[in-house]
């Protein structure tokens, strides 16, 4: 049971803090709770490096949860970022990966349902295209029988294991574009391994490096990319949301359950607000999946809506952390503690894509004030 201080308002040390183990979207079987489990206990060495984050995710495709209704999978990504950010930023790749099959219509590479073949999602530029932002990279040329080859680079991706597939935007010079597969150990596909990374070293991150890949027909999911975008956006966005919400609330718990009685009245401000912050966002993102999961409406969400949530969740998540580090103290600097690791892996959300600058120029462009730019 929750208690709390008299003049704070904030949970008493040592007290269950306010819960934020789910974001009531669905209910993860009972099945899969000895994986998350697993999952916390391996996080320090997926931090280091010393383990393979993928086997959680295999472990839950072996449960037929990989491929998962927007609801729950939002739900899992949330959980598994509660206790290691990678490995949910790992099923964030993978899961959208999947919802790009889905929306073309593609039937997925044997293995991807069950996780033992992992799926990267290289879709950034397309989205960074439409914003203005910069263009697609990968180049396209015609082939005979309607295959196309592809050459380029594609600066960052994750999820590029061996034996696995990425999905892509590609264009032509006369201003076509699509979005194409291709398996990461195709002829022609170099992959430069990103190491050296903070809090993400464990995420098969590198530089793609295409050169005259051949695309068959079957391969190129859509032709139609703005069409896409349109119908990916929701669930690309809300697995991003409910991962920054994971691990911004695990830290609010730490915070609030390492706070001593002088923290607990400096501190009762910040504390209060970012607790409120994190009950306002996962309303947010509840309202936001179940509407975009009627009926499979993905434009049911007004896109700006996606981005705002998107965005002050992030912010929100840098918050928390900064918090749970100026409670916890000391300790919390150790390299090897679950503050620091939490720390470091919100140091990554301004610059995954889409980034805090892709992110406020959205907003920007649509007339909408960013989280945090209003007065104090």
């Amino acid at each position: 049971m929750t208690t709390t201080s008299a003049r704070s308002g904030v949970p008493a040390a040592g007290t269950v803090p306010a819960a934020r183990a789910g974001l009531g979207l669905a209910e993860p079987p009972a099945t899969a709770e000895s994986v998350l489990a697993r999952v916390a206990e391996r996080a320090g060495a997926v931090d280091r490096a010393e383990a393979d984050l993928w086997e959680g995710l295999a472990a839950l495709g072996e449960l037929d949860l990989l491929a998962a209704p927007l609801p729950l999978a939002a739900e899992l990504t949330h959980a598994l970022a509660r206790r290691c950010t990678a490995s949910a930023f790992a099923l964030w790749g993978h899961r959208s990966a999947i919802a790009y099959h889905e929306a073309t219509g593609t039937p997925l590479p044997d293995g991807a349902a069950d996780g033992s073949v992992a799926l990267a999602s290289g879709m950034a530029p397309a989205f960074k295209e439409e914003a203005g932002l910069g263009e697609i990279p990968l180049l396209a040329t015609d082939a005979p029988d309607g295959a196309i080859a592809v050459s380029g680079v594609l600066p960052w991706c994750s999820n590029l294991r061996q034996g696995g597939w990425v999905v892509t935007p590609v264009r032509w010079e006369d201003g076509r574009r699509a979005v194409v597969r291709h398996r990461r150990d195709a002829d022609g596909v170099r992959v430069k391994a990103l190491t050296g990374l903070t809090a993400l070293d464990a995420t098969a991150s590198g530089v793609l490096l295409l050169d005259g890949v051949q695309i068959p027909e079957q391969d190129v999911l859509t032709r139609d990319l703005p069409a896409f975008r349109d119908d990916v956006r929701a669930a690309f966005l809300q697995i991003q949301t409910a991962m920054c919400l994971g691990l911004a609330g695990a830290a609010l718990d730490a915070a609030e359950a390492g706070a001593d009685d002088a923290a607990r009245e400096v501190l009762a401000e910040e504390l209060a607000a970012a607790a409120a912050e994190w009950r306002e966002l996962r309303e947010a993102l509840s309202r936001g999946v179940r509407a975009a999961s009627a009926a499979h409406q993905a434009d049911a969400v007004h896109p700006a809506e996606l981005v705002r949530v998107r965005l002050a969740a992030a912010l929100l998540t840098g918050r928390a952390t900064r918090l749970e580090q100026k409670i916890v103290g000391g300790r919390g600097y150790a390299l090897a503690s679950d503050t620091s690791r939490r720390a470091r892996e919100a140091a990554f959300l301004p610059v995954q894509s889409p980034t805090e600058t892709h992110l406020r120029h959205l907003l920007s462009r649509a007339g909408v004030q960013a989280p945090g730019d209003g007065p104090a």
